[in-house]
């Protein structure tokens, strides 16, 4: 192989790169920032780019954002996903999913805040384009916490698995939006336990 056909290869990594570049950069800016305030201008220098090497990869700052956002969900998707199938015991699947789910919005909470900007303050042509996405990785979420539930019902235990499924993600999800307002009491993870046992009662333990 010459040099001149690995060029392509190499250009192709140059351009991922740069991408990922501004996407980090905008991320830092959106959640420092959030959307309205946020400029274009902040995210190239953040980046060390000029501002029209930004529209080369990004034709809108709603693109760029949408972007951002749906590199999130799936950096989210693809960890809790990890993170149940790394355990055998449909108990320790269920704590693992918690585990994770409380976790992440504990330690991402900037990024939490830009997705409830989308749904609270909706921003012109993105909460569509947005709003699939959200729904994909909610139904995976439902489908693997039911999976995890008929697997309870194979070891002898009687749960609806559609039913468990729900329960499970109310709390989790009410403790993110107390997290958002700025009410929550504890870290979200200083909870894991109590959900596991208020939906488990004796099944639980540590």
């Amino acid at each position: 192989m010459n040099v001149n056909s690995e060029l392509p290869g190499r250009k192709e990594r140059e351009v991922a790169l740069r991408r990922e570049a501004i996407l980090d950069a905008a991320r830092e800016i959106f959640e420092a920032e959030g959307y309205v305030n946020a400029t274009m201008a902040q995210i190239a220098s953040r980046a060390e780019f000029g501002v029209g090497t930004l529209y080369q990869f990004f034709p809108s700052k709603q693109n760029l954002f949408a972007e951002v956002i749906l590199r999130g969900v799936g950096l989210y998707k693809k960890g809790m996903t990890a993170s149940i199938a790394a355990k055998a015991p449909w108990q320790d699947r269920l704590k693992s999913f918690i585990e994770y789910h409380l976790s992440w919005i504990e330690e991402n909470p900037a990024f939490h805040r830009l997705v409830y900007e989308i749904f609270y303050s909706p921003i012109p042509d993105l909460e569509s384009q947005i709003f699939e996405a959200f729904k994909d990785v909610q139904r995976e979420t439902i489908e693997q916490l039911k999976n995890i539930f008929i697997d309870a019902n194979k070891a002898e235990q009687r749960y609806d698995p559609d039913l468990m499924s729900l329960m499970i993600l109310g709390p989790v999800h009410v403790i993110g939006d107390n997290l958002f307002l700025g009410i929550l009491d504890k870290h979200p993870t200083d909870y894991i336990s109590g959900i596991f046992q208020v939906i488990l009662g004796g099944n639980f333990s540590e």
